[in-house]
């Protein structure tokens, strides 16, 4: 009886465990789905790409103070002019210079952010760094769990 309760006790936490670690193909879908948030103005996308939780965490560039819990992305962005389906932007958002560290499970994303005409000089648009960490949610998927935008 105690190795039949020592077996449980096993694959109870077994079935807890990430199914794996998340590679560098995870990270780039992830930030690929982001992008395209960007370029799309969809709301509808926020699932797929935040955790879902309240421990979700969100520093703007453009608003003071920290964004907390998943249910505070949707509001955030609807101010940026996102909305459900998407739209046209008249900007573009992207990334350059990007770097990423992997932390066991957890993952770090760093880059440098520019939005604007991508026809202008990158000194005429706006800019700064931006970090994401990303953690899997409970069904072993890479989400962004914390984002933090800053300006040059």
């Amino acid at each position: 009886m105690k190795w039949i309760n020592l077996l449980v006790v096993a694959l109870a936490i077994a079935a807890c465990e990430p199914t794996h670690r998340p590679t560098q193909q995870d990270v780039d879908s992830v930030i690929d789905q982001w992008l395209n948030l960007w370029a799309t103005y969809d709301l509808d996308f926020l699932d797929d790409i935040f955790l879902q939780s309240e421990s979700l965490t969100y520093f703007s560039s453009e608003k003071v103070g920290l964004i907390q819990g998943y249910d505070q992305m949707k509001p955030h962005h609807e101010g940026f002019g996102f909305v459900s389906s998407g739209k046209t932007p008249d900007k573009s958002l992207w990334l350059e210079a990007l770097e990423t560290r992997f932390y066991g499970e957890s993952v770090m994303v760093a880059s440098i952010w520019y939005f604007g005409d991508k026809s202008l000089p990158k000194e005429e648009v706006q800019k700064g760094p931006v970090t994401f960490v990303l953690t899997q949610n409970d069904n072993g998927r890479l989400k962004i769990a914390h984002t933090h935008f800053a300006n040059y």
